[in-house]
């Protein structure tokens, strides 16, 4: 048996019906997953917060903070991470209110200005929302390799619109994804959802680095993909390590159907956010 499918139910004690919960997967996300839990731990109590772990071995997993839920899968394979994830979610939701769901490289966040993420979620009423997506670039002409222990938008000052991760992440009802959720089956009957908020983000963060982000693709080369993923290439930027290749695809490839990557400064309000 699918450990995933019966692992929720054991911090069931601990669950407060009415409160918010958040869904993450993770394989040997040591520069990561640190990041994900010190933005989210400020809105999640850590019984809140559900990291399923995909056989890591790099020791990132071994600390508190969340309740970890190991997963088990031969290969790689981007449409059984979210069918656990999407699992998990309708067990949540069980007991929570509202559930959110990301990646580990993902930071949903409202526009500064408007509040924080508790804040929106204390008023959030609508069954499910789409988020806005940007994706952040390391210019390296004039930004150094990222410092892991600052806070990442103080040392990175562009990111890009990116269709692909307007995502409907946060609801209040059980999701129908696509492989890596980039829509769900409730957004094409609804389609007032389906329409990214402008007011809430998400901020991809697989660029937020390059020398980080090629040896990422170089690790995870390494491990076994499904078949069905290479036959339909997802995920596949993950595989990409060649340096010329992977350069162009760093600075060129902005996965939003052959559109140009429009590379904007980060307004100064979302400095120090996280």
């Amino acid at each position: 048996m699918d450990v995933a499918t019966e692992a929720p139910n054991t911090p069931r004690t601990k669950i407060k019906p009415g409160s918010r919960a958040i869904v993450t997967i993770v394989r040997d996300e040591a520069e990561r997953l640190p990041i994900w839990l010190r933005y989210y731990s400020r809105f999640f109590a850590a019984e809140d917060i559900y990291v399923l772990d995909h056989g890591t071995n790099d020791g990132s997993t071994d600390g508190g903070g969340f309740v970890r839920i190991p997963v088990e899968h031969d290969t790689v394979e981007v449409g059984w991470m979210w069918e656990r994830i999407q699992e998990i979610q309708r067990r949540l939701l069980d007991s929570y209110e509202t559930v959110l769901c990301t990646d580990v490289d993902e930071i949903v966040a409202p526009d500064p200005r408007k509040g924080d993420l508790g804040e929106y979620i204390d008023r959030f009423d609508r069954d499910f929302v789409t988020c806005t997506g940007y994706e952040l670039i390391h210019i390296r002409e004039y930004e150094p390799p990222l410092d892991l222990e600052r806070p990442i938008l103080e040392q990175r000052s562009h990111w890009f619109p990116s269709r692909i991760y307007s995502k409907p992440l946060l609801s209040r009802i059980p999701l129908h994804w696509t492989p890596g959720a980039h829509a769900c089956e409730e957004g094409r009957r609804a389609r007032h959802l389906r329409r990214p908020d402008p007011d809430l983000f998400l901020i991809h963060l697989h660029r937020m680095d390059y020398d980080l982000c090629l040896r990422k693709h170089r690790r995870w080369s390494g491990w076994q993909w499904s078949e069905v993923d290479l036959d339909e290439r997802r995920g596949y930027q993950n595989l990409i390590t060649s340096p010329r290749e992977f350069d162009h695809w760093f600075y060129g490839d902005a996965h939003s159907g052959g559109e140009p990557m429009r590379i904007e400064r980060i307004p100064a309000w979302w400095r120090g956010l996280f």
